[in-house]
């Protein structure tokens, strides 16, 4: 319709008329390409938000989950100082042997290992590997996601690296430590024999800085992270909560 009439302008030589109504197309390829740009722009956000909502419940539940553990994890290595602190005061009137059955020595023989979960959020994965990432308009938030993931890449590195050479304390000093075959918390440690053993100490003071490690860089780690991201979203998403993430 619009180009016959444009050509019947030109026969006619009307070329105002002909410049109007090639304005008009102008116009409405402008108009058009605007709708289609703000249709795709919306289509993005809502896109963006729900994976956003989506990874806030995510990092909300995984939060929550793993604060128990991390708490057990900080009590052990609480535990494992206290053991230290003995081994140093033996021989003082100050040196009060811990009770030979209970946390402290459950924390001696669980000192190599380091079993606590090192976990990415689906949704962190799915956004990288997909591209989606740079739907995050937000450029700090999105490369604290990307930080995110390179962060449990490194804890799991970390892990594996304090685990080499571990020391199992129980099998090298069987004299020392009798497992319970019921509970760990149930087993005996002859802490007396253990401060009086050079070998023994050398060996759980050695386990004891890699447990710290696993503790505060692996376990307190992931969980700071998490709580950072999640405050992070709550900006981003104008969430408020009753009670927040502790």
């Amino acid at each position: 319709m619009i180009l016959r009439r444009i050509s019947e302008h030109v026969r006619a030589q009307n070329w105002f008329a002909v410049g109007l109504d090639f304005l008009i197309v102008v116009l409405g390829v402008f108009v058009a390409t605007q709708v289609a740009n703000w249709n795709a722009a919306h289509i993005e956000r809502e896109l963006e938000r729900a994976y956003l909502v989506r990874l806030h419940e995510e990092v909300s539940i995984m939060f929550t989950e793993q604060e128990s553990e991390r708490s057990e994890i900080v009590a052990r290595a609480g535990r494992l100082d206290e053991v230290a602190a003995y081994f140093e005061a033996f021989g003082t009137p100050d040196a009060t042997p811990p009770e030979p059955v209970g946390e402290h020595c459950s924390a001696v023989i669980s000192s190599h290992i380091f079993a606590g979960d090192i976990t990415l959020p689906p949704t962190i994965s799915e956004l990288i590997s997909t591209g989606q990432i740079l739907l995050v308009s937000n450029q700090t938030l999105r490369m604290r996601i990307v930080r995110f993931a390179q962060a449990i890449d490194e804890y799991g590195q970390l892990r594996h690296d304090i685990q080499v050479d571990r020391m199992v304390l129980s099998r090298k000093y069987p004299d020392m430590i009798q497992l319970s075959p019921a509970e760990r918390d149930r087993s005996f440690c002859d802490f007396p024999a253990m401060a009086q053993s050079q070998a023994f100490r050398n060996d759980l003071l050695d386990n004891k800085s890699r447990f710290k490690a696993y503790a505060a860089g692996v376990i307190q780690g992931q969980q700071d992270l998490r709580r950072e991201l999640h405050d992070a979203l709550d900006v981003q998403l104008a969430i408020r909560h009753e009670a927040k993430v502790p």
